[in-house]
């Protein structure tokens, strides 16, 4: 991809946009779509990491600055990876959310949220910033937009607790070149904060967890899926290979057997050694290649 290219593009827009009116049109976003093409192609595919990052900083700032525009919304940006555009299944809100690889095959996690505030009744854009590396027992921590356990979503599942809206994601986290990791977290909108992650929901026997982080041996993969037949989390069990490598997770690899967090007083139950063979299929997840997302 060439630089020069983008960077003519993005001075295009910078002379363009202003003729515009703040709730945008179609032309103007056909031209940002374009950009966030070119730029996404080279975070994924480009062999120089600064190049990516080069990339990347141009594609958050062209993407906040195109979802600022009010008809942006509902505009469906389809030249982009499909991968990275989440819609809720309220349609509330949608979430753009990528990784870039590193040289050193670790990631680095990026997510822009755009949801309209019904309390100021405008569209609003959080940008999520992964501070992960810094968080201590994580699986009992409250998150919110700038303390982020980074990772890349691919299912929302929608219910609600107290009359709010409880979105429960679950995500992927190329931890290191030993470990991956699947993460199972609950995001919701609330006051000045705009929006937190997690919530005391996932119990399992008298302990409650706000999010649940299933580590693994990079060299295997795991299936974490929800049945909407079932109305179950579903994933596989993991064990460590050998009984010297209990308790380090980054060598666990899956036995055969599944558990399962199901909903029940608007709380995850954990489930222990369920059937799935006759009623449910489980997706065996493919594992990524240079810098494509997981399927």
């Amino acid at each position: 991809i060439n630089m020069r290219k983008i960077i003519v593009i993005q001075l295009f827009l910078l002379l363009f946009q202003n003729s515009y009116p703040q709730k945008g049109n179609k032309t103007l976003f056909k031209e940002y779509e374009d950009t966030l093409k070119l730029l996404s192609t080279t975070i994924i595919y480009a062999t120089d990491e600064e190049e990516k990052k080069l990339a990347n900083t141009g594609f958050i700032e062209n993407l906040l600055e195109v979802l600022e525009y009010e008809k942006s919304f509902k505009y469906p940006f389809e030249l982009l990876p499909k991968e990275i555009i989440l819609n809720s299944p309220n349609n509330h809100f949608r979430m753009f959310n990528w990784y870039l690889r590193k040289e050193n095959n670790t990631y680095e996690y990026y997510a822009i949220i755009q949801y309209y505030n019904k309390i100021k009744q405008k569209y609003e854009v959080i940008n999520l910033n992964d501070n992960s590396e810094n968080l201590r027992k994580p699986e009992k921590k409250e998150l919110d937009a700038n303390n982020w356990f980074g990772c890349y979503y691919y299912d929302i599942i929608l219910h609600k607790k107290d009359d709010i809206n409880i979105y429960t994601l679950l995500g992927w986290d190329g931890n290191d070149k030993y470990s991956d990791k699947k993460i199972i977290d609950v995001m919701y909108f609330s006051g000045k904060e705009l929006v937190k992650f997690g919530i005391p929901i996932f119990k399992d026997k008298d302990d409650l967890k706000n999010r649940i982080i299933l580590e693994y041996s990079s060299k295997t993969s795991i299936s974490l899926r929800y049945s909407k037949k079932e109305k179950k989390i579903i994933f596989n069990n993991l064990i460590a290979p050998k009984n010297e490598l209990i308790g380090f997770e980054e060598y666990y690899i899956p036995d055969g057997s599944f558990n399962a967090y199901f909903l029940d007083k608007e709380k995850w139950n954990y489930e222990k050694d369920i059937d799935v063979k006759n009623n449910i299929k489980i997706k065996k997840n493919k594992k990524i290649k240079k810098g494509l997302f997981p399927k």
